[in-house]
């Protein structure tokens, strides 16, 4: 594994965080299809295209760009987390994806083949960087000149249905009040058009545009599924636990469930988010 600049991070996703994503790691893609399909519209990956990943978790988008580029492309991934890793390559193995391969690195210190790659993407892989400016800077030398970054990170809370709706109800039991912050890492990081913007410009990026895009969510088919989903996830999570357990706990999650039954159909329990299509070029010498 390469050096990183982000041990918080790295201890995070190679302890409980990666656990949690790995356990249930079918769920997650599941519910988080949508941004993939968003991501690849905009990637428009064809054959023959060699494509890097960024924060690849458990492999999912990695594994559809190399199906997308197929024998004559190639597909890396590049994450933090053995265990997610671990799971990406059996993943691998499974779909007898001979043109895919992963790395166990920080995308902001680890030492790419300089112009390797046709396109750089992210699913939420990119919001954690303790240097954005130097993180995309490195990262950019493995694009060709021409090459192109499309990623996709969150709006700002407001945009996110599926955290404000939860999180409403969790807030009526806790004193605690869940920082919703773009500044420094974090999921919020990437979610000020102008901040993404200077990060890139200033990391040698052009063309850089952001598209706001709305997506929906079905958190699960039932309303005990959801509540189960929301209460393991990220923010959901973070309140859940000043809560404590017992009698406390139980009526918030209660609320939660209440929360959710004007959003619950047949398709399941239904959330819009608000995510950012991010794109930019490396420009030629």
């Amino acid at each position: 594994m390469t050096s990183t600049a982000n041990p918080a991070q790295s201890e995070a996703w190679n302890g409980e965080n990666g656990r949690r994503w790995v356990a249930s790691a079918d769920q997650r893609d599941q519910i988080l299809a949508p941004v993939a399909d968003a991501l690849f519209a905009a990637a428009g990956l064809t054959a023959g295209l060699r494509v890097l990943d960024i924060g690849c978790g458990c492999g999912v988008t990695t594994l559809r760009a190399a199906a997308l580029v197929g024998g004559t492309g190639a597909a890396t991934g590049i994450d933090l987390s053995g265990p997610m890793l671990d799971l990406a390559q059996q993943r691998a193995v499974l779909s007898a994806a001979a043109n895919t391969s992963f790395v166990q690195g920080d995308g902001q210190t680890h030492t790419f083949d300089p112009a390797s790659v046709d396109v750089i993407i992210g699913r939420f892989g990119t919001m954690f960087f303790s240097d954005p400016i130097g993180a995309f800077t490195n990262i950019g030398t493995a694009l060709r000149p021409g090459g192109r970054l499309v990623l996709a990170t969150w709006q700002p809370l407001a945009a996110n249905e599926w955290l404000i709706v939860p999180g409403a109800a969790l807030l009526n039991h806790t004193a605690m009040r869940a920082a919703a912050s773009d500044d420094g890492p974090g999921m919020f990081a990437q979610s000020d058009p102008e901040t993404v913007t200077s990060t890139l410009r200033a990391a040698g990026f052009v063309d850089i545009a952001l598209e706001a895009t709305e997506v929906t969510f079905t958190i699960g088919q039932t309303l005990d599924e959801a509540v189960e989903y929301l209460a393991d996830s990220g923010p959901g999570r973070v309140l859940l636990e000043t809560i404590p357990e017992g009698p406390a706990r139980d009526a918030a999650l209660a609320d939660v469930s209440a929360a959710l039954v004007n959003h619950h159909g047949a398709s399941g329990v239904q959330l819009r988010g608000g995510i950012w299509l991010i794109t930019a070029t490396r420009p030629a010498p």
